[in-house]
């Protein structure tokens, strides 16, 4: 089985899975050591209100020219960058409309404002991109939502919102970033594929036990006389009526679990997780609805003690073309 929790700081005591998503675009996971002093993302999940976002903006912004193998550059201008989020549509699409939270595919790159030079871009591979406007950086959670399927975008991140003052990567610390963005799908993630799965009766392990109505966060229970497993497992808990999730997918779910005999974490109060090639043995060939429970043994090589997961499959994603 691929997909594994282990414990990450990006959600606190939640969990996540081993695999992350790959994708380059400006994350808040990138920055998990120092999020809470550093990370717009952060902030923004604290923030009573949305920053500003200038849709309609009047003063000098860089130009995005494309070569013909469809490559981006960016000419500078002279004038001081915007010190809100600014977002320009350079080609109007006809699409759906990007709402907050929406899982997104999208092809972009990036630009520093000072020098035009480029240190990211998906152009380059031709393979666009999918990640939830939960999970980026302020200039693009707040940027693109009210964008169109089908719109190209040129978006102006101010340091404030994108990595403030801490160097990531090619991007120096403090700088303002220039992105355009070719919105290619949105989608809005709910739990409703959930509450139309059917329950399986199955048997669970000794000493573990799931309660909870389909469509809700589970909860997940360790009896204190609990034997830790030996082998790995995963138990179809309830059948869902959705897609069927392929290797090619990226997959969307919620997960509750935690090291065997102890407290468990949950993403659902924060935001759905993500992982490509459709999650692993565990989850490829499961229906979008199902709920899982996937049993993990203690790896002495690692030094990691029994797992056990409650995994809710949300939707799975086919790769953006």
């Amino acid at each position: 089985m691929t997909i594994k929790a282990v414990p990450a700081a990006v959600l606190g005591l939640a969990l996540v899975l081993t695999a992350c998503t790959s994708t380059a675009v400006p994350d808040t996971s990138s920055q998990a050591s120092s999020q809470a002093s550093t990370d717009p993302g952060a902030s923004a999940d604290a923030a009573t209100e949305a920053p500003e976002v200038d849709r309609a903006p009047s003063g000098e912004l860089p130009t995005i020219s494309f070569d013909e193998e469809g490559l981006p550059t960016m000419e500078t201008v002279a004038a001081d960058p915007p010190t809100v989020i600014t977002v320009k549509t350079l080609t109007s699409g006809d699409g759906t409309q990007v709402t907050a939270g929406d899982y997104v595919q999208v092809n972009y790159a990036g630009f520093l404002w000072t020098d035009g030079s480029q240190f990211d871009s998906s152009y380059e591979n031709g393979e666009p991109v999918g990640f939830s406007l939960d999970q980026v950086v302020d200039g693009w959670k707040y940027g693109l939502a009210g964008t169109h399927v089908g719109d190209r975008v040129l978006v102006v991140v101010p340091p404030d919102y994108g990595y403030g003052d801490e160097e990531s990567d090619s991007i120096p610390a403090g700088s303002t970033l220039v992105f355009v963005v070719d919105i290619l799908t949105t989608i809005t993630v709910t739990t409703e594929a959930l509450t139309s799965a059917t329950p399986t009766q199955a048997t669970l392990p000794d000493g573990v036990t799931v309660t909870g109505d389909l469509g809700t966060e589970p909860t997940l229970t360790f009896a204190a006389d609990a034997v830790a497993p030996t082998e790995e497992q995963a138990i179809v808990l309830a059948e869902g009526t959705g897609a069927v999730v392929t290797e090619t997918d990226s997959l969307l779910y919620h997960v509750v679990g935690g090291y065997w005999g102890e407290e468990t974490s949950s993403s659902w109060s924060a935001s759905y997780q993500q992982i490509d090639g459709g999650g692993g043995e565990a989850t490829v060939g499961k229906r979008v609805g199902s709920r899982l429970l996937l049993i993990y043994p203690a790896d002495e090589e690692t030094e990691t003690p029994a797992e056990a997961i409650v995994i809710d499959l949300l939707a799975a994603i086919p790769a953006a073309q």
